[in-house]
């Protein structure tokens, strides 16, 4: 076996042996492990109560947020994250050949601040964090028709997962 065929063999080798999948893990808030989320401050009475499940939207989403942000981190003081929903607009958006309406735009502006206590800093703050939803409210378009009820449950789902992601997991 010629010294080119050598070296390459033992390359092989070395490079099963050692893996060839990359792990990275984030550093980011590794120094938290507890957050307490107060209770949700809702300022817009068109937005007070859900339907669905026959409770005010602060309770709700209050907790969703919990559970989703314990997946990471234990109830405690070690972070602390705060929201107010300032505005619930809800309004037509897209029509059909005939002016009927096929889209409608549902959209949430928030508030919200995430404090470190342990370092005692702000991780996170803004004031109009927009999250919006569209959804058709005629049948046989690009997604399926929803209710209104329907949309304002998967707002809230986005919401939720939109905050974990931005403040939670940092890539």
């Amino acid at each position: 076996m010629s010294k080119s065929m050598f070296v390459l063999t033992v390359l092989i080798c070395l490079g099963l042996m050692s893996g060839c999948g990359y792990v990275s893990k984030s550093a980011y808030l590794e120094h938290i492990n507890t957050i307490r989320i107060t209770p949700i401050e809702i300022l817009d009475a068109d937005f007070a109560y859900d339907n669905a499940s026959q409770r005010p939207y602060d309770e709700v989403i209050h907790e969703k947020l919990t559970q989703r942000f314990n997946r990471k981190w234990r109830d405690g003081n070690d972070a602390e994250f705060t929201m107010r929903i300032q505005d619930f607009d809800i309004r037509e958006h897209s029509y059909g050949a005939q002016g009927e309406v096929e889209m409608v735009r549902m959209s949430l502006q928030i508030e919200y601040e995430f404090l470190d206590r342990v370092r005692n800093n702000m991780i996170a703050q803004t004031d109009n964090h927009l999250q919006v939803h569209d959804y058709y409210v005629v049948p046989n378009r690009a997604e399926p028709m929803e209710s209104r009820a329907e949309a304002e449950r998967r707002l809230v789902e986005e919401l939720i997962e939109d905050l974990y992601n931005q403040l939670a997991e940092q890539w």
